[in-house]
Parts: C-alpha cells; sequence; structure tokens
C-alpha cells in the first residue's frame, strides 16, 4: 500500500479515536477535554499530507466516510448504540459511494488521467515526492 494511503488511514483512525473520545470525555474534568481537540488537529495534519498524492475528492470521501462506519462500529461496540438494517445498509452504501469514487476520480475512457493545466500526474508526483 502507497505511503499517502497509509497515512490517510491513520488520518481516519485518529478521527475516529477523537471522536470516541468525545463522547467518553463530555463529563471528565476540563484538562481531558482538550485531548480530542488535539486529536482532530492530527488527523487534519496527516489528512493535509495525504493530499499531497491523493486527489481532495477522494481523500475526504475515504477520510469523513470510513470516520462515519468507524464510529457507526465504535458506538454499537462500545456505546451499546442500535445499528439497525437500515443503518447497516446506509454505511455499505457509504462504502460503496467511497469505492465508486476512488475508482472513477481522475480517469477517462482510456484509464488515462485527466489533468488539469498546471496538474502533474500522478507518476509526476510519484517522483518529485
Amino acid at each position: 500500500m502507497p505511503f499517502h494511503w497509509i497515512i490517510l488511514l491513520a488520518a481516519v483512525a485518529v478521527e475516529v479515536l477523537a471522536t470516541s473520545a468525545l463522547k467518553v470525555f463530555v463529563s471528565a474534568p476540563l484538562f481531558l477535554a482538550f485531548l480530542p481537540l488535539v486529536l482532530i488537529g492530527l488527523s487534519f495534519a496527516l489528512l493535509s499530507l495525504a493530499l499531497r498524492v491523493i486527489p481532495m475528492a477522494v481523500a475526504y470521501a475515504v477520510w469523513e466516510g470510513l470516520g462515519i462506519v468507524g464510529i457507526a462500529l465504535i458506538g454499537h461496540v462500545l456505546f451499546a448504540e442500535h445499528l439497525t438494517p437500515g443503518r447497516l445498509l446506509a454505511l455499505a452504501m457509504i462504502v460503496g459511494g467511497i469505492v465508486l469514487l476512488e475508482r472513477g476520480v481522475g480517469h477517462d475512457e482510456l484509464g488515462q488521467e485527466e489533468l488539469g493545466p498546471g496538474e502533474l500526474g500522478h507518476e509526476e508526483q510519484r517522483r518529485l515526492a
């Protein structure tokens, strides 16, 4: 798996941890309430690193979509929140949308990248990274 995808998945994991910490620390002492904010900042920093190579639409969809799915699963496992069949279907549709977006962004019918003026292709970006 390419480095920038690992960074993006780390950003997702930190974001899920931060959002879970919001629920845990809601009644904690004030100094602990800042931990989720620090984690959210770290998640954004990791996301910004991933955006150097991964197209913005794909990176944000993966970050937010997998974050939603992760939070739903954490809520179910740790906080006894209900996952109804309808919610499971909605989560599956989010994942399906992410996959479709990742497969379709930046490619034309021949499988070549669509580049705007001044943009670098993935190969050029890899050589410069």
